[in-house]
């Protein structure tokens, strides 16, 4: 009989064990980082910080690096020979994240963010700051158009020097609403027809007014009189949905000749897609600690895993 009842909480004591494995430590993490808040936040009415006591946070992570787990060869003592770390098996549940709780309280036109660091599953998270942060949505159009234009001038423009096309793969460009000479895409389904482009002509229409808005991107050259410009065109006044069209070394006065003046940019149409408003956090409303999928950082920096 003695034996019979320790097998069973033998069993008992296994089964605690392993469920204890595979536990989330969201809930104990995120009471950490709510008394973290209201201990060391100032300034908020009454309102704000009732908001951040009784509901429900947000949490935005990111990897700061993977766990992996050493193979061992079984019923081997020799070593196991492994090409590449990457192909160790892997422990998501105990990848280091960067995990911050975020509150978004009313009249404060802001997020409450406690910053912390733990283990995917939020066990051993611990707060170490909280700020008060304002997220602006990302310019996805701008990000694109960007990214297009620098491997364009890279590619096909060989005879700029060596810090010129450094200066194009890391250095944000100017962006310029222009009227240069350049032609829109001819193979653009949405180009105007010869007698649309004559009455426009006729009109003295800027692009812009004919349906298209030109806008490129400058970086500087060398020589300060010069610039590496790139045209393209969109239907949005935006960089959303910016077709590139041509890439020039060019005179710096040429550039100014065609910008186009601060009444004319406010009279252009602007159309921006509300899908391409992002924020630095991209969502995905399933959380598992235990899943694979997520190590991967995603471009935008980061996932919104909690709600």
């Amino acid at each position: 009989m003695k034996r019979f009842l320790l097998n069973i909480f033998m069993m008992i004591a296994a089964v605690a064990v392993l469920t204890g494995c595979r536990t989330d430590y969201t809930k104990n993490a995120v009471e950490r980082a709510r008394t973290y808040a209201l201990n060391n936040l100032k300034g908020l009415s009454d309102n704000q910080r009732n908001f951040i006591r009784f509901t429900q946070p947000e949490i935005y992570e990111n990897i700061i690096y993977p766990r992996y787990v050493t193979p061992l060869n079984a019923g081997n003592s020799g070593h196991l020979e492994i090409d590449d770390v990457r192909r160790f098996p892997v422990a998501p549940q105990h990848d280091l994240m960067h995990s911050c709780v975020v509150w978004n309280p009313p009249d404060l036109g802001a997020r409450v963010v406690v910053a912390g660091e733990g283990e995917r599953s939020m066990m051993f998270w611990e707060p170490y700051r909280v700020i008060v942060k304002r997220y602006d949505p990302g310019d996805v159009g701008l990000q694109s158009a960007t990214s297009t234009a620098s491997t364009f001038v890279r590619n096909n423009m060989p005879y700029l020097t060596t810090a010129e096309l450094n200066r194009v793969r890391f250095e944000k460009p100017e962006t310029v609403y222009t009227c240069l000479p350049v032609d829109p895409e001819e193979s653009d389904p949405e180009k105007l027809s010869s007698w649309e482009e004559y009455l426009s002509e006729r009109e003295g229409k800027k692009p812009s007014e004919s349906g298209y808005t030109q806008l490129s991107l400058m970086w500087q050259a060398d020589d300060p009189l010069q610039c590496i410009v790139v045209t393209g065109f969109s239907k949005s006044g935006t960089f959303s949905g910016w077709k590139l069209r041509t890439a020039e070394l060019m005179e710096v006065s040429k550039l100014d000749g065609a910008r186009l003046t601060r009444e004319e940019i406010d009279a252009i149409p602007k159309k921006v897609a509300a899908r391409e408003l992002v924020f630095p956090a991209q969502s995905d409303p399933v959380r598992n600690a235990f899943d694979r999928p997520g190590y991967e950082r995603s471009p935008e920096g980061g996932a919104f895993i909690y709600h």
